[in-house]
């Protein structure tokens, strides 16, 4: 039986997933082996699945700073914590050429996913959101926030290849990409400018209407719905109870995983919940929680899993991580994103298409301008055809097994192109 190898890198939203897909496919008797940060290094051990460090935890915490997260920041997280993970990453997969192998890679141009198309070693690729996948037709946000709508597809297709391959040449010359593009010459891999991809297959892992499918998008995308993956704490969950009880259901205000510093987000949030009249839980960061102190109306938690508390909550301000997204549709509650960059403003503009929510860009998140859009929202998710609708389809997800179908799909093929071939041989 083939050996799976997975790829992933990010934050925990983006590595939750892809230990479900390893734990799925270990269920149906494969052995996974995991390449990845330090970081994650307990929770893949916890899961059963074999661990290859291509990072430390100093890199992770490089790469995920204050300072790395701000919109204008694009050196950072890729320096200090994505590009010292290629040549380990590549050397692992190097040395399995010839194996009965397959790589599932969170990622393009990553070192297991360069090493296996250079020794041709079977590539399955996993997007997490939509607007990672190129379309002339429907480009994602902030770029589709920008574009007249008069001009023709053909138009907008060349404009948006000449920037990607503009981007790519200014990437080349960044001083941030220099140890990247020597670790990639050192391994007789430079990179080049590739205007498709080429793995078997893609793996969205949203669903349909979610995704919005332009008419350009390649054919190997299959879209199966959204993870859904959840970490319960029972403290947590008897820590929100206690406050549900005292205050009843609150507004949710929450960072992200990789953003720590969140004080505009807390300063202006209690604001909203004293101008409402509602109570505002708030959920991770470290900086910024001075500004509830006295309040009556607000508390912290570090951390409260969302499965549990976002069918409590009236709303959820958030980030737009593909994760907290996912969960408050399935909750059913509407939702205000304030997007910082990556996936963010995209998802951000679906939610609001989708009648789901809207969106505030974070320079313009303040008390007096955001309060009466809540409440506005508040009122509207009484009647909201599109909130029910939504939510039952997401409660129907069962994304995990469905990627495990499609990949299983591609082994047996594997396995029985390679038995054709030995009986060739003989």
């Amino acid at each position: 039986m083939l050996k799976i190898i997975i790829y992933a890198l990010g934050t925990g939203g983006d590595i939750d997933p892809m230990v479900g897909v390893g734990l799925e496919l270990q269920r149906r008797g494969y052995e996974v082996a995991f390449l990845s940060n330090d970081y994650f290094k307990p929770r893949i051990l916890a899961a059963g699945f074999e661990f290859v460090s291509v990072g430390t935890i100093e890199q992770y915490h490089k790469g995920n700073t204050p300072e790395a997260w701000e919109r204008t920041n694009r050196t950072d997280n890729f320096e200090h914590y994505h590009a010292p993970a290629f040549e380990p990453a590549f050397e692992y997969v190097k040395n399995l050429a010839g194996q009965n192998i397959v790589v599932l890679s969170l990622g393009e141009e990553n070192g297991a996913r360069v090493a296996a198309e250079k020794f041709n070693i079977p590539v399955v690729e996993f997007i997490l959101s939509p607007n990672i996948i190129f379309s002339a037709f429907s480009p994602p946000a902030p770029t589709s926030w920008v574009i007249p709508s008069y001009i023709p597809p053909f138009v907008m297709r060349f404009l948006l290849r000449r920037n990607r391959k503009a981007k790519f040449n200014r990437f080349c010359r960044s001083p941030h990409s220099a140890e990247y593009r020597a670790a990639r010459e050192r391994v007789n891999c430079p990179l080049k400018f590739r205007s498709k991809s080429t793995p078997l297959l893609q793996i969205g892992f949203f669903p349909e209407w979610f995704g919005m499918r332009a008419k350009d998008w390649p054919k190997n995308i299959k879209l199966v719905g959204f993870p859904l993956l959840n970490h319960a704490n029972n403290t947590s969950r008897t820590e929100l109870d206690t406050f549900i009880e005292q205050h009843g259901a609150p507004i949710i205000f929450t960072s992200g995983t990789g953003v720590k510093d969140v004080e505009d987000l807390f300063k202006e949030g209690r604001k909203i919940c004293e101008q409402l009249q509602v109570p505002g839980l708030f959920v991770g960061g470290n900086s910024g929680i001075e500004f509830l102190q006295g309040s009556n109306l607000c508390t912290h938690m570090g951390y409260v899993d969302f499965e549990y508390a976002l069918p409590k909550a009236l709303a959820i301000i958030h980030h737009g991580g593909i994760g907290t997204t996912a969960q408050a549709i399935k909750a059913g509650i509407p939702q205000l994103i304030r997007p910082l960059k990556y996936d963010q403003p995209d998802n951000a503009d679906r939610i609001y298409k989708l009648g789901l929510g809207t969106y505030v860009m974070p320079e313009k998140f303040k008390a007096e301008q955001v309060a009466p859009m809540i409440g506005n929202m508040l009122q509207k998710a009484k009647t909201s055809k599109a909130l029910k609708h939504y939510a039952a389809d997401v409660n129907k997800s069962s994304a995990i097994f469905n990627a495990g179908d499609l990949i299983e799909q591609v082994c047996k093929k594997l396995d029985d192109d390679s038995l054709l071939i030995k009986s060739f041989q003989v």
